[in-house]
């Protein structure tokens, strides 16, 4: 499998790789974003070690279409992001099932983890909605960042710490007001189960 690489730098949050391959079909592995200490080409040289040096390539029209939406979302416009191109048969059903569910939280609202676990058919589980959010592969394409806490505190991102100042850029640029690690004023919840909503006031 020959994967390749493409790098976008800057955008709000930092230097972004793109891992993608163009066959058996055209398909993007992976988005890595970077952290304080480390850029993603760091992390992508070092996670994918065992391939070599990845090329930098963007001759792929489905390539450009994704790097088109990222653009519009960067820019604050609406950005029409799909699952097409993305391998989600490589985990559980229910990762799965919780990744789509979180594919459907539109710009400018939150769920919360629990919101989240019930919406995907499984409500006790919402610490594993989270562990299912931290090995997101897809950032901002399955907008994991738009999954907070009960409380309002905007929790975890990327399965590591250094990544809530990005989470809070993004959350941001969706249009929600963030006070230190909390959102705060009238952020909408997404009302994945309308019959159990947690309700922000």
């Amino acid at each position: 499998m020959t994967l390749f690489k493409y790098i976008i730098n800057p955008s709000p949050i930092g230097e972004i790789t793109i891992i993608w391959r163009k066959k058996p079909k055209f398909q993007i592995e992976e988005i890595i974003l970077s952290r304080p200490d480390k850029s993603s080409t760091q992390i992508a040289e070092e996670k994918y070690e065992q391939e070599g040096k990845l090329p930098i390539n963007k001759k792929s029209k489905q390539l450009n279409n994704v790097l088109k939406e990222l653009d519009n979302y960067f820019k604050e416009k609406d950005a029409k992001f799909s699952l097409e191109y993305l391998n989600l048969e490589k985990f559980t059903p229910f990762q799965r099932k919780v990744l789509e569910t979180e594919f459907k939280t539109k710009k400018g609202t939150i769920n919360t983890y629990k919101d989240l676990a019930k919406a995907a058919g499984s409500p006790k589980a919402y610490r594993s909605v989270g562990t299912a959010l931290s090995k997101n592969p897809y950032p901002i394409i399955i907008p994991c960042h738009r999954t907070v806490k009960s409380d309002r505190t905007i929790g975890g991102f990327g399965g590591v710490s250094e990544g809530l100042e990005s989470k809070k850029i993004l959350l941001e640029l969706d249009g929600l007001m963030i006070q230190g690690k909390k959102v705060v004023g009238n952020s909408p919840i997404i009302a994945l189960d309308k019959t159990s909503q947690t309700k922000l006031v």
